[in-house]
């Protein structure tokens, strides 16, 4: 029979900065309804000629990935301590991240990365929105 697991309680996201947290934190405490996203991928880049013929070519892109936390996530601190180094430093902090997905065997790993949009403060409502990690990647194995 095939494997019909799908699965996302026991994946293991881990992100990694050399600068701050060279060995790796196992992020935790995702929102609800999503933990972690790819944003879709461009392949290729095309157009057609006033003559009707087409023509393509491969593009390298930047690979999005949003990971959406509860606001009493220990790993929205992670984040916050990223934003604040790079706040007060003025540059950037070079990230890989891992996504390790028992069910479906696969093991994705992200690389050169930096974080594009993070927000201290969760939006107040009945309870505290989730937060959302905003990355972008170079390259994805």
């Amino acid at each position: 029979m095939a494997n019909r697991d799908i699965t996302s309680a026991n994946s293991i996201i881990i992100l990694s900065c050399p600068e701050l947290y060279p060995s790796g934190v196992r992020l935790q405490q995702f929102s609800t309804d999503q933990s972690i996203t790819q944003g879709d991928e461009e392949m290729a880049s095309d157009r057609i000629g006033v003559d009707g013929k087409m023509v393509a070519g491969w593009v390298p892109t930047i690979k999005t990935v949003n990971i959406a936390l509860e606001a009493s996530s220990p790993s929205a601190e992670v984040f916050d301590t990223i934003y604040k180094h790079s706040q007060a430093n003025r540059k950037v902090y070079w990230l890989s991240l891992v996504v390790a997905i028992p069910s479906t065997g696969k093991t994705l790993t992200y690389k050169n990365g930096v974080l594009k949009n993070w927000k201290l403060l969760p939006d107040h409502k009945q309870v505290l929105d989730p937060l959302t990690a905003v990355i972008d990647f170079e390259s994805v194995e």
